[in-house]
């Protein structure tokens, strides 16, 4: 494969059948893009210093499987806030092409509310973003999350959640209205109010998306008091909300080709996340439905 630099074993493309799962040999090219960005990612998270660890299923695949879960396609991880604005901090420096580090600020309308690091030569297009034809950067990429301070009682950080979530929804509206990219199942009065709403609010702005500022704002709003309690937010979900303890110490394990960070004690993490972790069961990506295509850009399905 000419766009990654990850050298691959004689064998690791071939079809494979892993847990009675057949992996075919172009999921295969994604998991070895993927696996470059991860090996881009670790090279400059070691050079600053920067702790990370995987998450999620990438967390599950690691302990149980020494790589990915033969079904998954796709990569999570987390690192605290404050390692996470360093690693944004340096990003645009260190990744060049055809590797590019995504956030709202360096590519407007992305609107995750976390990083994604891409590979700009491949494509990853989500099937619920596919209609919008967005022109933001859709190369296959990995997850990049930051840990976030949360409150500790529940109730409070359910409120939390979801305000948080309901000003990145906003945010995305805002971006889709201002730019041409409207949601097709609102009346016409809708569809009406909405345009001339965010038309005036962007005009008073600037041209800044608010909602996204203010989302910004609001995520890191318990990060300089001491909370018990730390959440992938974005994620919206408590199986993704654990005491601050059990995210630390960093270990490496196999990862297929690599060697990667996981939090020493990991059990509780996947516990509240999947329950009886060691047994198999058949899940899916979080991302549903992706279009890949592992050698060809992103930008020639935009056409």
């Amino acid at each position: 494969m000419d766009n990654i630099k990850l050298k691959l074993s004689e064998d690791f493309l071939k079809e494979e059948v892993r847990n009675d799962y057949t992996v075919s040999p172009e999921m295969k090219k994604v998991w070895a893009v993927e696996l470059d960005l991860l090996d881009q990612l670790d090279r400059v998270c070691q050079k600053y210093d920067i702790p990370w660890y995987l998450s999620g299923g990438s967390l599950l695949g690691a302990v149980r499987h020494q790589g990915y879960i033969p079904w998954d396609d796709d990569i999570d991880l987390m690192m605290y806030r404050k390692d996470f604005e360093r690693l944004c901090e340096v990003a645009s420096q260190e990744f060049t092409e055809p590797y590019f580090f995504q956030t709202e600020e360096t590519d407007t309308g992305s609107i995750r509310g976390h990083a994604q690091l891409r590979n700009s030569a491949t494509t990853a297009i989500l099937k619920s973003e596919e209609y919008f034809h967005y022109q933001f950067n859709q190369g296959i990429f990995i997850d990049i999350f930051p840990l976030d301070n949360v409150p500790d009682d529940p109730e409070e950080r359910q409120a939390f959640v979801k305000s948080v979530n309901q000003l990145k929804h906003r945010a995305r509206q805002f971006y889709n209205y201002c730019n041409g990219y409207p949601n097709k199942n609102l009346s016409g009065l809708k569809q009406f109010l909405l345009y001339t709403k965010f038309f005036f609010e962007k005009k008073k702005s600037g041209g800044r998306n608010i909602y996204y500022d203010r989302f910004a704002k609001e995520i890191t709003k318990y990060d300089d008091q001491a909370t018990q309690e730390v959440m992938m937010v974005m994620l919206g979900t408590e199986k993704c909300c654990w005491k601050r303890e059990y995210v630390a110490n960093p270990v490496r394990v196999p990862f297929e080709l690599l060697s990667l960070p996981i939090p020493k004690d990991y059990d509780p993490l996947l516990t509240k996340q999947y329950g009886k972790w060691n047994i198999f069961v058949r899940g899916g990506s979080l991302h549903g439905s992706v279009i890949f295509d592992p050698d060809k850009s992103y930008k020639e399905y935009l056409k």
